[in-house]
């Protein structure tokens, strides 16, 4: 059998497995998430296809939908899912290449590296898609029933798009590869060089567009035709530079209309150069990704330096008012997140996309949409944070008591309570989530021009988010440890892991229903410049009674059984 069907065998044998155990043991999670998909992918159809109709038969729009201006804007679309996709596949092939047990045992076997590459890279690229196929799909489903004034596309419009799809992600895929190959055999030797690199481009961007910002305020260009103008111009330049952003956007227009010829040119150009960019990340694996595996297995370097890095000074400074040894055991688990870049690069990535987002949208807010929909804007915001943070905590707080492994017996060794190594993990899940949530919904508030009340009921509700899904994830990670397994994936996806994520969503629910709906209800209504009713005082005590509740009754518990543990 050769390397290639042995792996296609492998993959078919896991997927069956996989099935199995979700059906045996996690058949509530997948229920779960397949629910919550099925929310997310119809709320998307909903506001498409309103908007589509809305551009169609306002009066004052009366956009066809098969005109040029929707190429335009399917390429923009496309252009930011093209660098989603890059950055999740580049995370995923990393903690799949160098990170997993599976690619140790692989290389060690009688395979070429190029065909462990590629079995890698075939499965990182199918699990990050899924989210690319749940944001574009229903956008473009409501395009092509809207289309035509509300005749419909053809049929082979729906029955391409998966072929688009497919030949399309294959582009971004490769670029993330080959630039996680790139960077695994570069940064171990010049990490500052590299670090000092990325923040002079940050800089630079974001003065760029700070000063961009200023220029179109001080000239009261934004909403004009002037502004429209100068916006297309830019745009076509764009298009012109980014061809396989405007392959897909042009093919999907062409199906739409019925003009195959130019859908199937564009199809084909797809694929064609989707499969020329998949063997050429091939073409790279075969000779730097055993190389990158060995840099990377050995820390890049054969001097190893010990002491910490100054990340790790900085947090024990900022975290003074708490017991030494707690700061101890939160400076561990930090190096242990700053070490994993699989973990800290997908907080930089959302909140990067949060702030450029909520750092563009303000004058457009105060100019087109107004004052109603900005409040909705706010409160949604509050809430995809919390959804954020309860999928954050599920994934990688939940597991950490269970990834201490069979060495936890060291730590019970130690002159040390076990309550304070159970608070150690609660203070350091608090305060990345604290920080991280309070600065993403506070600069969404100011930059959409919020009262100071409703910004400082946010601050509060999103304390007692950040703190009670804390609690929840380390107490009940806990009260369920699971020290066999090593990968904190699976953990999170066991019994555990599942009562964990439905409680985490129950208890943010319940704190937004108390705290910050009320609140929006009175500022859509009545306003917030006269007195706060009473029973809105008194939704809110009881909101911070549940949050109390959600830190104190987990971590007690969890306190229990990990004093009741025998090692």
């Amino acid at each position: 059998m050769t390397s290639s069907a042995l792996f296609r065998n492998l993959r078919l044998t896991i997927f069956r497995n996989s099935l199995h155990v979700l059906r045996e043991r996690s058949l509530i999670r997948v229920i779960t998430i397949v629910v919550c998909s099925l929310i997310v992918w119809g709320m998307l159809f909903g506001v498409s296809y309103r908007g589509f109709w809305e551009l169609q038969f306002r009066t004052n729009w009366q956009l066809p939908l098969d005109g040029k201006i929707m190429e335009i804007v399917f390429d923009f679309m496309f252009l930011v899912l093209t660098f989603l996709l890059v950055f999740s596949t580049a995370i995923i092939l990393y903690s799949s290449l160098f990170g997993s047990a599976e690619s140790w045992f692989l290389l060690s076997a009688p395979v070429p590296d190029d065909h462990v590459f590629a079995y890698k890279f075939q499965g990182a690229v199918a699990f990050s898609s899924w989210g690319f196929i749940l944001l574009a799909s229903p956008i473009l489903i409501a395009f092509g029933l809207q289309i035509d004034r509300g005749a419909g596309a053809p049929y082979y419009f729906y029955l391409a798009l998966p072929l688009f799809f497919l030949g399309f992600v294959l582009l971004p895929g490769s670029i993330g590869a080959v630039i996680t190959l790139l960077l695994v055999n570069i940064v171990p030797k010049h990490r500052k060089q590299i670090l000092a690199l990325l923040i002079v481009l940050i800089v630079v961007s974001m003065g760029w567009l700070l000063v961009q910002s200023i220029q179109q305020a001080n000239q009261n260009l934004f909403g004009t035709r002037e502004w429209f103008e100068n916006a297309l111009g830019e745009i076509s330049t764009v298009r012109d530079r980014i061809m396989p952003v405007h392959w897909i956007s042009r093919g999907l227009r062409a199906a739409a209309i019925g003009d195959v010829p130019k859908m199937t040119y564009n199809l084909v150009l797809i694929w064609s150069n989707g499969l020329l960019l998949y063997l050429g990340a091939v073409w790279v694996a075969r000779r730097l990704y055993r190389r990158g595996f060995n840099r990377v297995a050995t820390g890049g370097t054969l001097r190893r330096r010990y002491g910490g890095s100054w990340l790790d000074h900085v947090l024990d400074r900022v975290l003074f008012f708490l017991n030494p040894q707690t700061r101890l055991l939160i400076v561990k688990d930090f190096r242990t997140f700053r070490r994993d870049p699989a973990q800290w690069l997908q907080v930089l990535i959302f909140m990067g996309l949060g702030f450029f987002y909520f750092s563009t949208m303000r004058r457009f807010y105060e100019r087109d949409i107004g004052r109603p929909f900005q409040n909705g804007i706010s409160l949604l915001t509050v809430t995809a944070t919390a959804f954020l943070m309860c999928a954050y905590n599920g994934r990688f707080i939940f597991p950490l008591l269970s990834l201490e492994g069979r060495k936890f017996w060291i730590l019970g060794l130690l002159p040390l309570d076990r309550e304070r190594l159970l608070w150690g993990k609660f203070f350091f899940s608090a305060t990345g989530s604290v920080f991280l949530a309070e600065s993403l919904v506070v600069f969404s508030d100011l930059m959409l021009l919020i009262p100071w009340q409703i910004i400082l009921i946010h601050a509060v509700t999103v304390a007692i988010l950040a703190l009670g899904l804390s609690g929840l994830s380390v107490g009940l990670g806990a009260c369920m440890p699971n020290f066999r397994e090593t990968d904190p994936s699976k953990i999170a996806v066991g019994f555990g892991g599942t009562l964990n994520l439905i409680a985490g969503l129950m208890f943010l629910i319940v704190v937004i229903t108390l705290m910050a709906a009320p609140s929006h209800y009175l500022l859509a209504t009545q306003g917030m410049e006269g007195l706060i009713p009473w029973w809105l005082w008194a939704m809110h005590g009881l909101g911070l009674f549940v949050g109390v509740l959600a830190i104190l009754l987990p971590l007690r518990a969890g306190v229990r059984n990990l004093r009741a543990m025998e090692f």
